[in-house]
């Protein structure tokens, strides 16, 4: 498995449960800017800011692999959003990983920003990767900066 699957589900293994693709999209851009000197996943700046095709790749792959469900879920505002957590096997892959893979530093990284993006929302962590990075907001259709 590459870095980038590596990476993905050791998210998964320390959060549980991701809520939404633009949350996941920002917090992989977050890590690979600050944690992985932009070596992980390559960004183009869209509609919501920093956006990587790898990850859907990525995440396709991951499912195709049954290690990982997408669930698409309704929301109150009839708009769909889409939910990322780790299947059993995915579990057991993702702990090993995370215990045996990963250097001691990239595991310490995983854990510091899931304490401390964990409980944000998609729009909270759009917000904060928009006032530190204000050129990633060019392209941008979000009216909530």
């Amino acid at each position: 498995m590459n870095k980038r699957g590596e990476i993905i589900l050791s998210i998964l293994y320390l959060k549980g449960k991701v809520w939404g693709r633009t949350y996941l999209q920002k917090l992989l851009y977050l890590l690979n800017r600050e944690v992985f000197d932009n070596t992980l996943f390559d960004y183009k700046f869209h509609k919501y800011g920093p956006y990587s095709e790898d990850i859907n790749v990525e995440i396709t792959t991951l499912e195709t692999e049954r290690q990982i469900e997408e669930k698409a879920v309704l929301t109150k505002g009839l708009n769909t959003a889409y939910t990322y957590e780790l299947t059993e096997n995915g579990k057991k892959i993702a702990s090993d990983i995370f215990i045996k893979k990963l250097s001691n530093k990239e595991r310490e990284k995983l854990i510091e920003y899931i304490n401390k993006f964990g409980s944000f929302s998609s729009t909270e962590l759009l917000r904060y990767v928009y006032s530190k990075y204000p050129e990633v907001a060019e392209n941008s259709i979000f009216e909530g900066f």
